[in-house]
Protein backbone atom coordinates (compact mmCIF):
# COMPACT_ATOMS: atom_id res chain seq x y z
CA UNK A 1 0.00 0.00 0.00
CA UNK A 2 2.91 2.41 1.00
CA UNK A 3 4.52 1.55 -2.18
CA UNK A 4 1.70 2.94 -4.44
CA UNK A 5 1.16 5.55 -2.52
CA UNK A 6 4.99 6.92 -3.07
CA UNK A 7 4.63 5.85 -6.66
CA UNK A 8 1.56 8.43 -6.90
CA UNK A 9 2.71 11.31 -4.63
CA UNK A 10 6.66 11.06 -7.21
CA UNK A 11 4.58 10.93 -10.41
CA UNK A 12 2.73 14.21 -8.79
CA UNK A 13 6.51 15.86 -8.03
CA UNK A 14 7.94 14.58 -11.49
CA UNK A 15 5.20 15.98 -13.91
CA UNK A 16 7.29 18.03 -16.22
CA UNK A 17 6.74 21.35 -17.30
CA UNK A 18 6.40 21.80 -21.06
CA UNK A 19 9.43 23.93 -21.49
CA UNK A 20 11.74 21.93 -19.13
CA UNK A 21 13.73 19.29 -21.31
CA UNK A 22 13.62 15.88 -20.14
CA UNK A 23 17.35 15.95 -18.42
CA UNK A 24 16.41 19.26 -16.48
CA UNK A 25 13.04 17.31 -15.19
CA UNK A 26 14.33 14.20 -14.25
CA UNK A 27 17.49 16.29 -12.26
CA UNK A 28 14.41 18.26 -10.51
CA UNK A 29 12.24 15.05 -9.65
CA UNK A 30 15.64 13.75 -7.98
CA UNK A 31 16.60 16.92 -6.79
CA UNK A 32 12.84 17.16 -4.54
CA UNK A 33 13.76 13.98 -2.67
CA UNK A 34 17.38 15.23 -1.08
CA UNK A 35 17.48 16.89 1.88
CA UNK A 36 20.55 19.15 2.89
CA UNK A 37 21.62 18.26 6.83
CA UNK A 38 22.76 22.35 7.33
CA UNK A 39 20.76 24.08 10.64
CA UNK A 40 17.44 25.14 9.52
CA UNK A 41 18.34 29.18 9.19
CA UNK A 42 21.18 27.91 6.31
CA UNK A 43 19.12 25.58 4.67
CA UNK A 44 19.16 26.28 1.00
CA UNK A 45 17.50 24.21 -1.82
CA UNK A 46 18.65 21.84 -4.18
CA UNK A 47 17.01 22.59 -6.83
CA UNK A 48 18.44 23.04 -10.26
CA UNK A 49 18.42 26.63 -12.07
CA UNK A 50 15.38 25.37 -13.87
CA UNK A 51 12.85 28.11 -12.64
CA UNK A 52 11.27 25.38 -9.28
CA UNK A 53 10.23 26.85 -6.74
CA UNK A 54 9.91 26.23 -3.73
CA UNK A 55 6.11 26.74 -3.02
CA UNK A 56 5.72 24.57 -6.29
CA UNK A 57 7.53 21.74 -4.50
CA UNK A 58 5.14 19.24 -2.73
CA UNK A 59 4.79 17.73 1.16
CA UNK A 60 7.20 14.45 -0.23
CA UNK A 61 10.10 15.74 1.84
CA UNK A 62 8.04 15.66 4.57
CA UNK A 63 7.18 12.05 3.60
CA UNK A 64 9.41 9.17 5.65
CA UNK A 65 10.15 6.48 3.09
CA UNK A 66 10.42 3.49 4.23
CA UNK A 67 13.42 1.45 3.59
CA UNK A 68 12.69 -1.11 0.78
CA UNK A 69 12.70 -4.51 1.53
CA UNK A 70 13.61 -7.58 -0.49
CA UNK A 71 10.93 -9.87 -1.15
CA UNK A 72 11.46 -13.57 -1.25
CA UNK A 73 10.81 -14.75 -5.15
CA UNK A 74 10.54 -17.96 -6.60
CA UNK A 75 11.64 -18.40 -10.14
CA UNK A 76 9.35 -20.39 -11.68
CA UNK A 77 8.37 -19.60 -14.94
CA UNK A 78 4.14 -20.15 -14.60
CA UNK A 79 3.61 -20.06 -18.38
CA UNK A 80 6.23 -19.09 -21.37
CA UNK A 81 5.79 -17.09 -23.58
CA UNK A 82 5.96 -19.19 -26.41
CA UNK A 83 4.01 -22.13 -26.04
CA UNK A 84 2.66 -21.95 -22.80
CA UNK A 85 3.45 -24.17 -20.93
CA UNK A 86 5.64 -24.27 -17.36
CA UNK A 87 9.24 -24.01 -17.55
CA UNK A 88 11.31 -25.83 -14.60
CA UNK A 89 13.67 -24.33 -12.07
CA UNK A 90 17.18 -25.58 -13.83
CA UNK A 91 18.40 -24.77 -9.78
CA UNK A 92 16.73 -27.32 -8.70
CA UNK A 93 17.34 -29.82 -11.70
CA UNK A 94 21.19 -29.13 -10.62
CA UNK A 95 21.20 -29.25 -6.90
CA UNK A 96 18.45 -31.73 -5.98
CA UNK A 97 17.91 -35.66 -7.16
CA UNK A 98 14.11 -37.17 -7.02
CA UNK A 99 13.87 -40.52 -5.56
CA UNK A 100 11.30 -42.57 -7.00
CA UNK A 101 9.01 -42.71 -3.77
CA UNK A 102 8.93 -38.70 -3.79
CA UNK A 103 11.59 -37.39 -1.40
CA UNK A 104 13.90 -35.59 -2.48
CA UNK A 105 18.35 -35.71 -1.70
CA UNK A 106 20.82 -33.41 -1.88
CA UNK A 107 24.33 -32.83 -0.80
CA UNK A 108 26.25 -30.93 2.15
CA UNK A 109 27.19 -27.10 1.32
CA UNK A 110 30.31 -25.97 1.64
CA UNK A 111 31.57 -30.22 1.72
CA UNK A 112 34.57 -29.58 -0.25
CA UNK A 113 36.11 -26.47 1.02
CA UNK A 114 38.81 -26.11 3.77
CA UNK A 115 38.90 -30.08 4.06
CA UNK A 116 42.09 -29.53 6.51
CA UNK A 117 40.47 -27.79 9.05
CA UNK A 118 37.65 -30.30 9.14
CA UNK A 119 38.12 -33.69 11.17
CA UNK A 120 37.61 -37.19 9.80
CA UNK A 121 33.86 -37.84 11.28
CA UNK A 122 33.00 -34.85 9.84
CA UNK A 123 34.55 -35.39 6.09
CA UNK A 124 32.66 -39.02 6.49
CA UNK A 125 29.27 -36.39 7.30
CA UNK A 126 29.80 -34.35 4.56
CA UNK A 127 29.95 -37.40 2.12
CA UNK A 128 26.46 -38.67 2.73
CA UNK A 129 23.19 -36.49 1.28
CA UNK A 130 20.67 -35.26 3.63
CA UNK A 131 16.68 -35.63 2.79
CA UNK A 132 14.65 -33.10 2.47
CA UNK A 133 11.76 -32.40 4.57
CA UNK A 134 7.81 -32.91 3.36
CA UNK A 135 7.51 -28.95 3.09
CA UNK A 136 10.75 -28.74 0.86
CA UNK A 137 9.53 -31.60 -1.05
CA UNK A 138 6.58 -30.57 -2.01
CA UNK A 139 7.73 -26.97 -2.88
CA UNK A 140 10.40 -28.81 -5.23
CA UNK A 141 7.42 -30.69 -6.60
CA UNK A 142 5.91 -27.62 -7.88
CA UNK A 143 9.03 -26.29 -9.03
CA UNK A 144 9.74 -28.66 -11.30
CA UNK A 145 7.83 -30.38 -14.24
CA UNK A 146 6.13 -33.68 -14.48
CA UNK A 147 9.03 -34.70 -16.14
CA UNK A 148 11.52 -34.68 -13.67
CA UNK A 149 8.90 -36.20 -11.17
CA UNK A 150 8.74 -39.62 -13.11
CA UNK A 151 11.03 -42.16 -11.78
CA UNK A 152 13.70 -42.21 -14.13
CA UNK A 153 16.05 -45.13 -14.84
CA UNK A 154 19.94 -45.24 -15.12
CA UNK A 155 22.48 -47.78 -16.11
CA UNK A 156 24.98 -48.18 -12.78
CA UNK A 157 22.66 -46.13 -10.85
CA UNK A 158 24.46 -45.62 -7.25
CA UNK A 159 20.88 -44.52 -5.60
CA UNK A 160 18.70 -47.48 -6.71
CA UNK A 161 18.83 -49.07 -3.04
CA UNK A 162 17.53 -45.83 -1.83
CA UNK A 163 14.68 -45.73 -4.34
CA UNK A 164 12.36 -48.31 -2.79
CA UNK A 165 11.16 -47.40 0.76
CA UNK A 166 8.77 -50.48 1.44
CA UNK A 167 9.03 -50.39 5.48
CA UNK A 168 6.63 -47.66 5.64
CA UNK A 169 2.87 -48.17 4.25
CA UNK A 170 2.50 -44.94 2.65
CA UNK A 171 5.74 -45.70 0.09
CA UNK A 172 5.43 -49.32 -0.04
CA UNK A 173 5.52 -50.70 -3.65
CA UNK A 174 2.10 -53.02 -4.29
CA UNK A 175 2.98 -56.84 -4.70
CA UNK A 176 1.82 -59.16 -7.26
CA UNK A 177 -0.61 -61.46 -6.50
CA UNK A 178 -0.92 -64.39 -8.49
Amino acid sequence: YYNILHIIALRSVCRANPALSLQQTQRACFSQLIKTSAPAQNQTNLLPANKLTPSATPLLLQLQLPALVALPARSVTKFSLIKGKRKSVKAVIKRFKRLDWGAWIRTHTGRHKKMFKKSMELRRRLRQHIFTNATQSWLLDKMVTNYWRRPKHYIDDPYTPYHKRDEYFATKSKSFKV
